[in-house]
């Protein structure tokens, strides 16, 4: 634990605070250790242990070591001194030594103000601070005459090609560069570490090379992307669109990672998600002809001329929204003052979060109707760049109920909006945004019903935007194009960490997919087998329709019961059946008797729970009369069991044993216990009140004693008896919440009026009350069951246990819209015995066919999800073989020991992705090639 540890280092906190002030003191003092002649009198912090020399060797020895921070002892302590203030000369072209065209010798034996000719004083900013160097140029035949190119070969990147007197360690651009990647670091706070580090008490001594950071570290991403793309090998020509950005090496690209040719074109379905990020505002400082493009839409963001003739023409439009649930589009539309925000928006691939190369575009006129025209051109470019040869697009956003209205006359009438021929694009909207829309976009744009679309949510660019928002007050007053190689960069950062997370990812997704498949199957088949077989037969021909001709042929995955029926029609059978004359008294009539007894005493129970505390003597006694009626009843059933045993001497029979999980509804209004509710009534003396009298039946005894009093053929009935019973009550549940499905949607989610509010308010307790009912007397037919001999098998496959988080609100009617369908179930009791019985019920007939549907929407996305995700893995191992060729055949090419040198590490980089690929998805992965 972490005290533990805390508590240990308190144990030594002296004696470390001993040690680390003893590191102050001059250890060594004496003669120099490497000379052994001359005092010494310097100390270096950087380097490991403790040293001590005279000047000259201390210069000799930090010859290559020229970022080490000397100390100088001063008698008394220790000063922090530079290398260039003792005489240090950095010589550039021979490895640290003078060049031979000087005639003078090496520094270490002359005095400090003797400097050869021909010497700058140059700046240098490392990783761990700011230093000044004299820096000797090399002047010998055939070397570099330019001093940057010097400063270049020598591992520093020249602030200037003329005059340079500022300089990088390519160690402080690297680090710069991730910073600002991992920790959204700007240029300002970095500098200012690197000041700090420098010179903590005395900032202001320290050079200040912050503008020069800003403008070095901009070409300097510019070379690490060439060199990384291929383009120091590749010279002949320069990046076309997209070429500087990594894209998703899952999603399918024909020619890429699979074939040109593929027959099941559900599976190479182009899959993405577009979105705006209007938290990254910005301004526009100058105008994109007087601003230098380094990348100008190599990478993601767009620039090219096109674009800015496209953002010049975008229509705007007054047109209101068609969905009514979008008010903040409607907002905008109607408010100019709105028109401030602006942002980027961008596409990516729906299922593993990549942004595709070439597809973001700069929301420059705000979130207007306009908003609308510039996203078109996201998309094009997005589908564009996303794979060739690919026909079929599931594009998300959104507002995807509004963007495709009038997407394909925009394109027939804008030059600047290309699509490659034959391309279908299906739009749908993520499951989050979905549940905000009006009722009538479900069907038709929701995910769960697109072939092909397997388990995706549709949000994932929600995520990706937040690390964004970090960055967005460091970028919002840049040039537009340096914000745009920022973008870039995060960008291509966030492919980089989704292609090297990719396998870990796709190993999640096949396990969650197998799950899926398990959760969703077993209860579609159990609903499939319990409906009737025409109806079945019926729905799969709609479905198929439906998935064919898509728009409104989706709206059979709706409820066509948009009125809701009247009481007569939606009233609930809540009286049993009677399965015998009961005017006969024969074997039947009497157990059916006995079970209706048992019914009437836990009605006088809930009866019981249900008076008040300060009950009136009216109420009191309408409770003893129904106790004393069925105190009477019970005594009459009592007498005919003595003759239809023959005098068998009985037991008491079964006392009542209620659940209170499913009592709560008969307290609820009172705010009573259950536990607590006793007798209301008046003392009645010694008698067992009727409420809690045994009433026996052959159930009452064991199994062996019944064999003994030969009655195992009355308990034979019996069971068949209990058996119908649950069978009732299961129906009658069924029937129950789905009335009380009904009073929530057309009322509660409705009401305008307080009075239509109680009223549905009483209506809805009424329904929890026979629900309850109808649970009690499932339970104890269930009970009955048990002890008639029924093994626990088969009550725990056929006549389950009913939990109370079953009982809840069916959401396919109350919330048709809602978030996080993927993984819904009906409870197992809709899903036997009687749901092929319902021909009378319209209600009940449009409730098993919506659920059906949607369970096997929700099945086939599932299977979809698997088969997708192994193809997924052969398509991840492509990719890793394609760019592993690619640099393969560059290091064939190349002329140059260099060039080959890095090829060759690209090759071995790439190599190690596939085998680590091919290990991970062995058995699992579907390779076509």
């Amino acid at each position: 634990m972490q005290n533990n540890f805390i508590a240990e280092y308190l144990a030594y906190r002296d004696l470390y605070l001993d040690i680390i002030l003893e590191s102050e003191q001059f250890i060594r003092a004496g003669p120099c250790e490497t000379c052994q002649s001359a005092e010494a009198i310097f100390s270096c912090s950087t380097c490991t242990g403790d040293h001590s020399w005279c000047r000259p060797c201390m210069i000799k020895l930090h010859q290559s070591l020229p970022f080490h921070k000397i100390q100088l002892w001063i008698g008394k302590c220790f000063e922090d001194v530079t290398l260039a203030d003792q005489g240090f000369i950095w010589y550039l072209g021979h490895g640290g030594e003078s060049c031979p065209w000087y005639e003078a010798s090496q520094l270490c034996d002359q005095e400090v103000d003797a400097l050869p000719h021909d010497t700058t004083l140059v700046t240098i900013v490392h990783s761990s601070g700011v230093f000044t160097h004299n820096i000797a140029w090399c002047h010998c035949q055939g070397s570099d005459s330019e001093q940057h190119l010097q400063l270049l070969r020598a591992g520093l990147f020249p602030a200037s090609s003329t005059r340079p007197k500022t300089a990088f360690t390519f160690e402080v651009l690297d680090h710069f560069l991730i910073d600002a990647l991992e920790c959204k670091t700007s240029a300002r706070s970095f500098f200012e570490k690197l000041t700090r580090l420098t010179n903590n008490a005395f900032q202001d001594t320290v050079p200040d090379r912050y503008r020069e950071l800003m403008r070095v570290s901009r070409l300097w991403r510019d070379l690490k992307n060439r060199k990384w793309f291929g383009f120091g090998h590749d010279m002949e020509s320069g990046p076309g669109p997209g070429d500087l950005a990594l894209f998703c090496p899952s999603c399918p690209q024909p020619g890429i990672n699979m074939p040109l040719l593929w027959e099941q074109k559900w599976l190479v379905m182009r899959r993405l998600v577009v979105d705006g990020n209007f938290t990254a505002q910005h301004m526009n400082m100058r105008e994109p002809e007087l601003d230098i493009f380094l990348s100008d839409g190599s990478g993601y963001v767009v620039t090219d001329a096109e674009y800015q003739a496209h953002l010049s023409s975008a229509m705007e439009s007054k047109e209101r929204s068609t969905c009514s649930n979008h008010r903040a589009v409607n907002a905008a539309n109607a408010n100019r003052s709105n028109l401030r925000a602006t942002g980027v928006g961008a596409t990516a691939c729906a299922r593993h979060g990549c942004f595709v190369p070439h597809s973001v575009v700069d929301f420059q006129k705000g979130e207007r109707q306009v908003f609308f025209d510039l996203l078109y051109y996201s998309i094009c470019e997005g589908i564009k760049h996303s794979g060739d040869r690919i026909d079929t697009s599931l594009v998300i956003y959104d507002v995807g109920c509004q963007w495709n209205l009038h997407f394909a006359e925009r394109v027939d009438n804008c030059p600047a909006l290309t699509l490659p021929d034959n391309v279908e694009i299906i739009a749908a909207v993520g499951k989050f945004h979905l549940s905000a829309h009006k009722l009538a976009c479900f069907a038709r744009y929701s995910l769960n019903f697109i072939v092909g679309a397997a388990q995706v949510d549709g949000e994932i660019l929600e995520t990706l935007w937040a690390p964004f928002n970090k960055i967005s007050p460091t970028a919002c007053s840049m040039s537009q194009a340096h914000r745009q190689e920022i973008l870039d960069d995060h960008m291509r950062n966030s492919n980089w960490k989704k292609l090297v997370g990719i396998i870990k990812t796709l190993l999640r997704k096949y396990k969650r997919a197998d799950k899926g498949i398990d959760d969703t199957r077993i209860p579609f088949e159990d609903l499939t087998k319990s409906l009737d077989v025409n109806k079945v037969s019926l729905w799969e021909s709609d479905e198929k329709q439906a998935m064919e001709l898509r728009g409104e042929h989706l709206d059979i995955y709706r409820l066509r019961i948009d009125k809701a029926p009247t009481m007569a029609e939606i009233r609930l059978k809540l009286t049993e059946t009677e399965y015998a004359d009961t005017g006969k008294l024969g074997l039947v009539s009497w157990l059916i008797e006995g079970i209706n007894l048992e019914d009437a005493r836990d009605a006088l129970r809930v009866d019981i729970r249900q008076l008040p505390q300060d009950a009136s003597a009216t109420q009191k006694a309408v409770v003893a009369e129904k106790r004393q009626k069925l105190a009477v009843w019970i005594s009459k059933y009592h007498e005919k069991t003595d003759a239809m045993t023959q005098g068998i001497e009985l037991n008491s029979g079964t006392m009542p044993m209620d659940d209170i999980r499913f009592c709560t509804a008969d307290t609820e209004e009172l705010g009573q216990e259950v536990g607590d509710v006793e007798f209301t009534s008046e003392e009645i003396g010694d008698e067992v009140p009727a409420e809690v009298m045994g009433i026996w039946m052959p159930s009452s005894i064991s199994h062996q004693d019944a064999l003994a009093l030969d009655l195992g053929a009355l308990r034979s009935e019996e069971l068949q008896l209990w058996q119908g019973q649950a069978n009732d009550c299961l129906e009658r549940l069924r029937q129950a919440l789905g009335h009380k499905a009904i009073i929530y949607r057309q009322h509660f989610r409705s009401s305008d009026s307080t009075w239509v509010g109680t009223r549905s308010k009483q209506e809805a307790f009424r329904c929890r009350i026979k629900i309850d009912k109808c649970v009690r007397s499932y339970q104890r037919a269930r009970d009955a069951m048990g002890r008639l001999g029924v093994d626990e098998e088969t009550l725990r496959n056929v006549y389950q246990q009913i939990q109370p988080n079953q009982l809840t609100v069916n959401q396919e009617v109350t919330e048709e819209n809602r978030y996080g369908q993927g993984s819904d179930r009906l409870a197992w009791f809709w899903r036997v015995n009687n749901g092929g019985d319902v021909h009378q019920d319209l209600w009940m007939d449009e409730f098993y066919r919506v659920n059906w549907l949607k369970a096997k929407a929700r099945w086939q996305r599932w299977e979809e999800e698997l088969n997708l995700v192994r193809h997924e893995m052969g398509w991840t191992v492509g990719w890793f073989r394609h760019k592993m060729g690619e640099w393969d055949k560059r290091y064939q090419q190349a002329t140059r020991l260099g060039h080959q040198a890095y090829a060759q590490r690209q090759v071995l980089l790439w190599e190690r992705f596939v085998l680590n690929a091919e290990n991970s998805f062995k058995d699992k992965m579907i390779m076509v090639s």
